[in-house]
């Protein structure tokens, strides 16, 4: 692995925790915004929309950045490496 493609990897490793935490947070107000249908009735729909958008918006960026990593791993010592 060159030192051009260790940075590249480390950088898309960042983003990938970075925005799959964020794509989770999200996923997780979903939910909490859901459990509180009892209390805001009919309003729970209009607040969860816009982190749905959001959520929409995070999770592919996290999914590319995730595949970005594999691509760069390398075959040898990669966590992700395909089993034969």
């Amino acid at each position: 692995m060159t030192g051009l493609t260790k940075v590249g990897f480390r950088a898309c490793y960042l983003f990938t925790f970075a925005s799959g935490t964020a794509a989770a947070c999200l996923a997780n107000t979903f939910r909490a915004l859901g459990t509180a249908n009892v209390r805001l009735g009919p309003l729970v729909i209009l607040l969860q929309l816009p982190v749905l958008l959001c959520w929409l918006l995070a999770r592919p960026i996290s999914l590319a950045a995730f595949a970005a990593c594999i691509a760069l791993a390398g075959r040898e010592g990669s966590a992700v490496s395909p089993r034969s």
